[in-house]
């Protein structure tokens, strides 16, 4: 059982088509609710309704434009459903020191009636995770300067109210390019003797490899186990005791989420 995917599929219905790929929490029957997975859950709730943070903005952006005008300037597209028109490109939002941001795109994001010059590097700020703002051209050419909704789906998925009229024309939504992994899923733990064989399954294909952690109380400190572990399988030792395990999927972009928690006594 998955909770917390209902969380995107929800967003989605009230903005627009979006696919958002993100972590779920990974509960099956047996596993442990420890402390830790509560506090993942509480953590992705308040997450979606405090909005986007510095850290998780920054990088690069798959994001899809759409206008509800039928316009074919700055890059768009009508739809084949005659509603509207898109446009899709990259946005690399660079954090600075300060925590404002360096915003780079090809084309005009809530305009497709007048044409503007490509290639925008525009200077802008998040505020209070849900807002942000564009003040002036970087360098060379900025065309959507103005104070903005920004409303996270998930810490790899937002939806960017950039439009160049009122009332609201255009909306983008953007979904992380290089993303860290998805987090395993379905964690087990067998004993024998004193072997713990562990098993999970991928997360996604973006997985470089994993880090397992495990604990001796429920209440404790998870330490790792093993890093850089390429399989989807490994061996520990539990001499006595209880030992708590979860396993975290790895790559340049960061850790996942961790999976469900399996325990084991001996």
């Amino acid at each position: 059982m998955k909770y917390l995917s209902f969380l995107i599929i929800l967003f989605s219905i009230n903005s627009f088509s979006i696919t958002c790929t993100d972590d779920e929490i990974d509960l099956n029957p047996g596993d442990v609710i420890s402390a830790d997975m509560v506090k993942d859950i509480f953590d992705r709730i308040s997450g979606v309704s405090s909005g986007m943070t510095p850290e998780e903005l920054d990088g690069t952006w798959m994001c899809t434009s759409f206008n509800r005008i039928v316009g074919t300037l700055n890059g768009y597209s009508a739809n084949s459903d005659g509603i509207g028109s898109s446009m899709s490109q990259d946005i690399t939002f660079t954090k600075q020191s300060d925590d404002t941001f360096i915003v780079t795109y090809q084309n005009n994001l809530g305009q497709n009636s007048v044409s503007t010059p490509p290639g925008n590097i525009c200077k802008g700020k998040l505020i209070d995770g849900a807002l942000f703002t564009i003040g002036s051209a970087e360098t060379g050419d900025c065309y959507n300067g103005g104070l903005y909704g920004m409303k996270k789906l998930s810490k790899q998925c937002f939806v960017w109210e950039v439009t160049n009229s009122f009332p609201l024309a255009s909306a983008t939504s953007c979904q992380k390019k290089s993303p860290a992994p998805l987090a395993p899923t379905n964690l087990t733990a067998t004993l024998s003797g004193s072997s713990v064989s562990l098993s999970w399954t991928a997360g996604d294909s973006n997985t470089a490899s994993y880090t397992v952690k495990a604990k001796t109380s429920n209440t404790g400190t998870y330490n790792d186990v093993i890093t850089d572990n390429n399989d989807t399988s490994f061996t520990d030792t539990l001499s006595s005791g209880t030992k708590w395990y979860r396993v975290y999927g790895v790559n340049d972009n960061g850790i996942s989420t961790g999976s469900n928690v399996v325990s084991v006594s001996r």
